[in-house]
C-alpha cells in the first residue's frame, strides 16, 4: 500500500461532492440511547462488590495531627482503611501538575479534600464507618479571595507563592495608544464560581481479572490520563492496569480533570488491597464539592479609541481563583488571557493574567475554558465604550472586528471573513434594527417590563495550540460481514462528537453510515488518542479517523482494482459498492470477501498531529492557534423591573464551523450550550464563605429548565473552512455557551440603561442595581 495512493484519495474526497457529510444524519447511537441500551457503570455492579468512600477534609486549612480510624475499623462490614500510608504508588493525583495528593498526608487545602478511604461491603457501611474517622486538625490561616492572596504577607496555599502563573499578551505602545484616545474608559467585571454539573456523578468500578490484571470501567472524558494517573498510584507495571470508558452522563469539563483519577483510584486501591471488585461513587453534594469548576475572575479593562469608534489601546488585567490546587488553571488563565480583547483589532495592547491559588474548592476546564470570562468583560467594555462614544453597538463592532487582513491581540494575521459573516447573518437573522425601534417604542409604553437586544462577537482558538500536543489516533477495521468498526481513546459522553468519526469514515469508504460501528473507549486496545478536550474530537480526531479509513480504502482498492482490470486510482467508492471508469463494478461485500480471501489486512490504525504553534511567552506574540472558530450571538430579553426576573425571549446564534461534518448535531450543540450559557448568566453560582462552600445540593444551586429556555434558538450555520480540521471543521463543542452571558448582560443593560459587571445576573442583583440607578 503506497502513502502516493492514500494521499491521491485524500484528494480525490476533498474536490468531489460529499455523500454523507453535510447531510441530516441521525447519531449512530441515538436508537440504543433512546432503548436504554447504553452500559453505565452502576449497572455493572456484581456481587461481593466492595463499595468506597472517602473521608474528606472538614476544614479549608490545617495541619493533620493524627487520623484515627480505630472505631471505623470495628464497623460492621468494613474490610479495609487505606490511608496515604497505603498507597502503594505514587500520592499524585493532580491530572497535569503534581501539586495535588490523593490523599492528603500533611495538610489539607481546601473543604472536602480527600484525607482517607474506606472499603466496605455496602454504601451503608462505608459511609457510617466514614463518619466514624476521626481527623484532628491545626487550622491555619485561610485566604479565600484572589486579590487578598496576592499580597505580600497573604497565607500561602502550598510551599509556593500564590501566583501560580503570570501570562503576558505586549503588542505595540499601550501607553502611547492611550495618549492618542480621544475617550478612554476602565471598568472591572466580575463572574463567580459555576459546576458544569454531569447528570452522572464521577463513579468507577474495578475488579481482577484471572492473570492479574485491574480492570477499571469508569465515567470519564479522559480515558488515558486516567489511566496514567492510576498506573502510577498502584505502582504497577502498565500491563497490569486495564481502562475502559463506560457509557458516560455528561462531561462538560470537570470529566477530564482530577475527580475521575480520584474514583478510579479509589477504586483501584481496594481492589488491588482485598482483590475484590470495588465501586467508587461520589453523591451529588460530595460531587459539587470537588468536581472542579469553571473558574471566577475578577477581570480589569481599560480601553481607548478615537472618536469615531476606532479601537487605539487596550490593557487588562484578569485574577483567576484557581482553588487550592491548579488542575488545569495554568492553562485557563493562558486562554483568557489571549481572547482578553474579545475578536477585534488593537494596534496597541497589554495583558496581564494571573492564576492565583486560594483555599476555595479547586476549578478547572468547565466548558469554554476562560473564553466566557474574557467574552463578557470584552462585550461589555465594548457596549459601554459605544455608550460614552454616543455610536451604536453595532458600529463599534463593524470598525473593529476581526476581518482578512486583521491582526489579533497576539500578532496573528486573520486570513478568512468568518467573523464578518457570521456577524452579518446574526444581525440580518435577528432583525437586529427592527427590533431596537420597536423595544423602544415597548419600553416608553410600558410600566413594569422592558425589552432589550445586544449583540455579541467571539473568536475562539481551536483544539489545543499552546496547552499541549494536540493529536489523535483511531483504530478501524472491517469486519468478515464488511461491517466497519471505529475505536479511539477519545471518548463520547453526549456530545455526538464520535458520530462526526464515523461519517467520516463511511464518506471515505463510500458506505452507508449504518455500516460503521463504534466501539467503546478501552487502553488495551487503542493508543493514546489524546484528550476528549477543547472541542478536538471532530476537528483533529477527525482527521486520525480520515487517515485510517484512507489505508483501508488504498487496500481494498487495490484487491478490487485486479479484479476489476482498472487502475486503483480510479475507482469509486459509493452507495456499497466500487466502481470502476471501465463500468464494471462489484460490491464493498464482494472486495471485502476477497480482502480476507487474499489475507489483505483491513485493520489499520490512523493518526494526525496538528502543527507545532509558535508563540512567545514573554510577549504574547505569535500564533498560539491554528485555527480560529468565530461566532455572533443576539440576546433579545424582557426584564421585570419590580421583580428583577430577567427573562430571554430568543437567542439568534450564527457559527462559522468550518464545515458542517454533522448538521443535525451541530445545531443540538448551538441550543444545549445556548442553554448553559443562560444558565451562567443569569442563576448558577457555586458560593464558597471563608473556603467553606455554601451550596453544593442542586436545593441551593440553580440549573435553567425548560421554563427558563428561550421561546426559540436560530441556528445559523456559517461554513468558511480551516486550515487543520477534517475537510475543513473548526472547533464548535464549547463554543455556543461563551457569547450568552455578554449578550444578555448587553440586553439587559439595553431594556434598563444600566450596566451590570458582575455575573449571575439573579433578580437580587439586578434589583439592587435598579434601585441604585433610581437613586442617583
Amino acid at each position: 500500500m503506497s502513502e502516493e495512493i492514500v494521499k491521491r484519495f485524500a484528494e480525490i474526497l476533498r474536490a468531489r461532492e460529499f455523500f454523507i457529510i453535510g447531510k441530516k444524519v441521525a447519531r449512530v447511537d441515538a436508537l440504543d440511547a433512546v432503548l436504554g441500551k447504553p452500559i453505565y457503570t452502576a449497572d455493572l455492579v456484581a456481587e461481593k462488590t466492595l463499595f468506597v468512600k472517602a473521608v474528606r477534609s472538614t476544614i479549608p486549612h490545617g495541619y493533620i495531627r493524627s487520623i484515627d480510624y480505630s472505631a471505623a475499623q470495628k464497623q460492621k462490614g468494613v474490610v479495609k482503611i487505606i490511608t496515604a500510608k497505603e498507597i502503594p504508588g505514587v500520592n499524585d493525583g493532580g491530572s497535569l501538575i503534581s501539586d495535588r495528593p490523593l490523599l492528603a498526608f500533611e495538610k489539607v487545602r481546601h473543604v472536602g479534600e480527600a484525607v482517607a478511604l474506606v472499603a466496605a461491603d455496602s454504601v451503608e457501611d462505608a459511609e457510617e464507618a466514614a463518619e466514624l474517622v476521626e481527623v484532628h486538625y491545626d487550622p491555619l490561616p485561610v485566604v479565600s479571595n484572589p486579590r487578598e492572596a496576592v499580597k505580600p504577607g497573604a497565607p500561602r496555599v502550598q510551599d509556593r507563592d500564590n501566583v501560580f502563573t503570570h501570562f503576558k499578551v505586549r503588542k505595540g505602545d499601550v501607553e502611547k495608544g492611550f495618549r492618542q484616545s480621544d475617550v478612554v474608559i476602565e471598568r472591572t467585571y466580575k463572574t463567580q464560581f459555576m459546576t458544569g454539573l454531569p447528570l452522572e456523578i464521577e463513579i468507577a468500578y474495578s475488579f481482577m481479572d484471572q492473570e492479574g490484571r485491574i480492570n477499571c470501567i469508569s465515567s470519564m472524558q479522559n480515558l488515558y490520563d486516567v489511566y496514567n494517573k492510576v498506573v502510577k498510584i498502584l505502582g504497577v507495571p502498565n500491563e497490569k492496569l486495564r481502562v475502559v470508558q463506560a457509557a458516560t452522563g455528561g462531561g462538560f469539563g470537570p470529566k477530564s480533570d482530577e475527580t475521575p483519577i480520584d474514583v478510579a483510584a479509589y477504586a483501584c486501591l481496594a481492589t488491588y488491597h482485598t482483590g475484590r471488585p470495588a465501586l467508587a461513587a461520589f453523591t451529588r453534594s460530595e460531587a459539587m464539592t470537588v468536581q472542579c469548576k469553571r473558574h471566577p475572575f475578577e477581570i480589569t479593562n481599560m480601553v481607548g479609541a478615537d472618536r469615531s469608534g476606532k479601537l487605539l489601546a487596550w490593557k487588562s488585567t484578569l485574577y483567576e481563583d484557581t482553588g487550592a490546587y491548579v488542575s488545569k488553571g495554568h492553562l485557563v488563565i493562558g486562554r483568557a488571557t489571549f481572547h482578553c480583547t474579545g475578536p477585534y483589532e488593537v494596534p496597541n495592547v497589554w495583558a496581564d493574567g494571573y492564576c492565583v491559588l486560594t483555599n476555595n474548592t479547586m476549578a478547572g476546564s468547565t466548558r469554554g475554558f476562560g473564553a466566557p470570562q474574557a467574552h463578557f468583560a470584552a462585550e461589555m467594555t465594548l457596549n459601554e465604550l459605544a455608550e460614552e462614544l454616543n455610536i451604536s453597538p453595532l458600529t463599534i463592532r463593524e470598525i473593529n472586528m476581526l476581518r482578512p487582513g486583521s491582526y489579533t491581540a497576539t500578532s496573528q494575521k486573520v486570513e478568512d471573513d468568518g467573523l464578518v459573516r457570521c456577524f452579518q447573518k446574526a444581525v440580518e437573522a435577528s432583525g437586529y434594527h427592527t427590533k431596537v425601534r420597536e423595544f423602544e417604542r415597548f419600553n416608553q409604553q410600558a410600566h413594569h417590563l422592558k425589552k432589550g437586544i445586544a449583540i455579541s462577537l467571539l473568536y475562539h482558538g481551536n483544539t489545543l495550540g499552546p496547552e499541549g500536543d494536540d493529536f489523535a489516533s483511531v483504530v478501524t477495521r472491517v469486519e468478515r460481514d464488511g461491517t466497519v468498526v471505529v475505536q479511539t481513546g477519545l471518548t463520547e459522553y453526549g456530545t455526538g462528537a464520535l458520530t462526526s468519526l464515523a461519517i467520516v469514515t463511511a464518506e471515505a469508504l463510500g458506505l452507508p453510515l449504518s455500516m460503521v460501528k463504534l466501539e467503546r473507549p478501552d487502553t488495551a486496545a487503542v493508543p493514546n488518542s489524546g484528550p476528549t478536550v477543547a472541542s478536538r474530537t471532530t476537528v483533529i480526531g477527525g482527521q486520525a479517523a480520515l487517515d485510517a479509513a484512507l489505508k483501508i480504502r488504498a487496500a481494498v482498492a487495490s484487491v478490487a482494482a485486479k479484479i476489476l482490470s482498472a487502475d486503483p486510482l480510479k475507482l469509486e467508492f459509493k452507495h456499497a459498492k466500487i466502481t470502476a471508469d471501465n463500468g464494471k463494478s462489484i460490491t464493498w461485500q464482494e472486495a471485502v470477501n476477497q480482502c480476507f480471501e487474499e489475507r489483505v489486512p483491513l485493520k489499520m490504525v490512523g493518526y494526525y498531529i496538528a502543527p507545532p504553534t509558535k508563540w512567545d511567552p514573554e510577549t504574547g506574540q505569535g500564533a498560539p492557534y491554528n485555527q480560529y472558530t468565530y461566532g455572533a450571538l443576539v440576546a433579545e430579553v424582557t426584564v421585570d423591573i419590580e421583580t428583577g426576573f430577567v427573562k430571554v425571549d430568543r437567542f439568534t446564534a450564527a457559527y462559522d464551523v468550518g464545515r458542517a461534518i454533522n448538521p443535525l448535531g451541530l445545531v443540538a450543540v448551538y441550543e444545549g450550550g445556548s442553554i448553559m450559557g443562560l444558565g451562567y448568566a443569569l442563576m448558577e453560582e457555586i458560593v464558597h464563605d471563608g473556603g467553606y462552600l455554601v451550596n453544593p445540593s442542586l436545593h441551593r444551586y440553580v440549573i435553567p429548565t425548560a421554563s427558563d429556555a428561550p421561546e426559540e434558538i436560530q441556528s445559523i450555520i456559517v461554513e468558511v473552512a480551516g486550515n487543520i480540521g477534517v475537510f475543513g471543521a473548526k472547533a464548535m463543542g464549547e463554543i455556543p455557551v461563551v457569547l450568552p452571558a455578554a449578550s444578555i448582560a448587553g440586553a439587559l443593560a439595553h431594556a434598563t440603561g444600566i450596566y451590570i459587571r458582575e455575573l449571575p445576573l439573579k433578580p437580587s442583583r439586578v434589583l439592587e442595581e435598579l434601585h441604585k440607578a433610581r437613586s442617583l
